[in-house]
């Protein structure tokens, strides 16, 4: 299926439930050194790009339960970084600091270090090789898994970089989630929403995009397929920006005719955001254009 979403669309907002919001801060601020926008008694976010809507959103809720790996849900956010050298110095701050990392592969378009914040939700760090690296084949882009040299990537970067300067600041560049079925992920994601499917030889799983990008979505079916316990630590919503508004009208009056649950978010008029429940039960939004940052709020806790 070609894709039907513009080019421009891309992810630019996850909102994550976490038990406790003093530990998501210290994370991310401190081991990623990503920027706080905002925070409050109960909420934090932190910025992507300089006047960018918030990119990361966090809710707290002390008596969230923890999700369970083996039930559906978030698989991973990816944090994408402009160049390899400031993949390079994001990674040299985990190794300054000590922090863990569950595997590096290099997955042909792109290379990738894994890890888990302390909430346990999967976090992916990349950054996409040049598309001229990108091999097509009838609308599917070759993705591979292999070990990613740690050793190669760091040199050149000086030992010490978290104690020195400013962190190389990511945007969101995908979501890849566990679910139940591919068949109704399919349906959703690109009969229903109108991404097109760019890799579907991965045993169990699909990858899915806007334009001509690897993926913005993808899904799995690797975990378990119950349900989490409600109300628990990780994902509450993922937002796609679109460029053009009609598009939110077009998949409202669309929803309804497939079975899938739709309500206007509150936002302002001129920024309107369409929310749609996605087979798993979590809410995908979709934007017509980039919120603008809230003002900034004086931490109260």
């Amino acid at each position: 299926m070609r894709c039907f979403l513009p080019d421009q669309t891309h992810l630019s907002q996850v909102h994550l439930r976490t038990a406790r919001l003093e530990r998501a801060r210290e994370f991310f601020l401190g081991v990623l050194g990503l920027e706080v926008s905002w925070e409050s008694e109960s909420g934090l976010a932190f910025a992507g790009k300089p006047d960018a809507a918030d990119m990361l959103v966090f809710s707290e809720d002390r008596q969230a339960p923890a999700r369970p790996r083996s039930s559906i849900g978030l698989y991973h956010l990816a944090l994408r970084y402009a160049t390899r050298d400031a993949l390079a110095r994001a990674y040299r701050r985990l190794v300054d600091i000590g922090y863990p990392v569950d595997g590096a592969s290099d997955h042909g378009v792109s290379e990738a270090i894994y890890l888990s914040d302390p909430d346990g939700n999967g976090l992916e760090l990349y950054a996409d090789r040049p598309r001229s690296y990108w091999h097509w084949r009838q609308g599917q882009v070759a993705l591979v898994t292999t070990p990613l040299d740690l050793d190669d990537l760091l040199a050149g970067v000086p030992a010490r970089i978290a104690a020195t300067g400013m962190a190389p600041q990511p945007d969101l560049g995908h979501v890849h989630l566990q679910v139940r079925d591919l068949s109704a992920a399919e349906r959703f994601y690109s009969q229903f929403l109108g991404l097109a499917v760019t890799q579907r030889s991965c045993p169990g799983a699909l990858f899915f995009a806007a334009g001509d990008y690897h993926h913005h979505v993808g899904v799995n079916v690797w975990g378990g397929r119950a349900a989490p316990p409600p109300n628990s630590v990780g994902l509450v919503s993922y937002r796609l920006e679109v460029p053009v508004e009609e598009i939110l009208y077009c998949l409202q009056n669309r929803a309804p005719l497939l079975g899938y649950e739709t309500r206007l978010a509150s936002q302002p008029a001129d920024h309107p955001v369409l929310q749609i429940r996605d087979p798993n039960g979590n809410w995908l939004e979709v934007a017509a254009l980039a919120c603008p940052k809230p003002g900034r709020q004086q931490r109260t806790k």
